[in-house]
């Protein structure tokens, strides 16, 4: 009796043991095993499509436009918010990457959403300091009317933005130079009435300006609406780091000239500042939405090669041997059979 009893209780400890393992070799091959194919999750998908693109766009408008001028602070954080959310996702991936043997869309999703924020800050920082800056700039800056570069000076208009001049100020010609940095830098002064006439205040302060514009070996001036006779304004040329190469040319005017510029402001003629400002306002916006109308195409094609890639993941023929599925045990269920799987 005792003896039989032994046997039972071996026979219950060896189907507790080896129950498990049954399951497990019966239990259906999951959808990227080879040989089934994919049902795909339309959520999932719709999720990678927009959550990258509206990060991208986020990305960009934060780079692009108002924020990134007047709270630079701000828009850093907000950035750094973004790629909090982006090494999140980085985590969560290598961690399913790690213990999930199936392929699933968190790899997918940590790459687009880095490439997102990283090409929307890109695209933002170009639109923003080919356009924006320098509209943001000038806006914030003074608009004078009537100046008289005869009798005003430099140093009381260092806050305008948009300048127009008093009937009879122009350009003279005669009196320009440059200076050569790999890009010319031209300057001409601006002065009431005909070369060589000389301001009230003794100082040439105000100065046309313009890139590689003039003659390096002559006085010859041809930058903006140099040639438009109804050209009486300008505005303010702000980006700093042409400044002062400006400055060396003005130095070199006075000395082939013999004139003096005490407080010299630079500025870009033109017939309409105005419509040079919109101009800048209107590429900015032109260029955001065209980015974002590609960033969406290219989210848009980036989830449809992913889908087809996972669709396409079970349908071809495993590498490793699969005759275990015919295998005559692995039918009989392995525990029915103690003695194939008694260790």
């Amino acid at each position: 009796m005792a003896e039989r009893n032994q046997r039972d209780s071996d026979a219950n400890e060896d189907e507790r043991v080896h129950v498990p393992l049954v399951h497990r070799l019966h239990v259906p091959r999951s959808v990227f095993t080879p040989g089934h194919r994919i049902r795909m999750n339309v959520v999932p998908m719709f999720l990678n499509i927009f959550l990258p693109w509206l990060a991208f766009v986020s990305v960009l408008a934060i780079c692009s436009f108002r924020l990134m001028y007047s709270r630079r602070t701000l828009a850093y954080i907000a950035l750094a918010f973004f790629v909090g959310i982006w090494l999140i996702s980085f985590a969560v991936a290598k961690d399913k990457r790690k213990n999930d043997p199936e392929p699933a869309w968190f790899t997918y999703f940590c790459l687009a959403l880095g490439t997102g924020i990283f090409f929307g800050y890109i695209f933002g920082t170009e639109i923003f300091y080919d356009w924006s800056l320098n509209y943001y700039t000038l806006k914030d800056l003074k608009v004078i009317g009537h100046l008289d570069a005869s009798k005003e000076r430099g140093q009381n208009v260092m806050d305008a933005g948009v300048v127009y001049f008093a009937e009879g100020n122009k350009i003279d010609a005669m009196r320009s130079w440059h200076f050569k940095q790999d890009t010319v830098y031209c300057v001409a002064p601006i002065i009431a009435g005909q070369h060589p006439a000389v301001p009230e205040t003794q100082s040439f302060d105000f100065w046309a300006v313009g890139k590689d514009c003039c003659s390096v070996s002559a006085s010859d001036f041809r930058c903006g609406s140099f040639n438009n006779p109804l050209s009486r304004s300008a505005l303010r040329a702000v980006d700093p780091g042409d400044t002062p190469y400006y400055r060396l040319a003005v130095e070199q005017a006075e000395t082939l000239y013999g004139i003096m510029a005490t407080h010299p402001v630079f500025f870009e003629w033109t017939q309409d500042p105005l419509e040079r400002m919109n101009l800048w306002k209107e590429r900015s916006f032109t260029h955001f939405v065209m980015y974002i109308t590609m960033a969406f195409v290219v989210s848009l094609l980036g989830v449809s090669c992913a889908s087809c890639k996972f669709a396409w993941l079970g349908r071809l023929e495993s590498v490793y041997g699969m005759d275990i599925v015919g295998d005559a045990d692995y039918k009989k269920g392995g525990a029915a059979n103690r003695n194939n799987f008694r260790v």
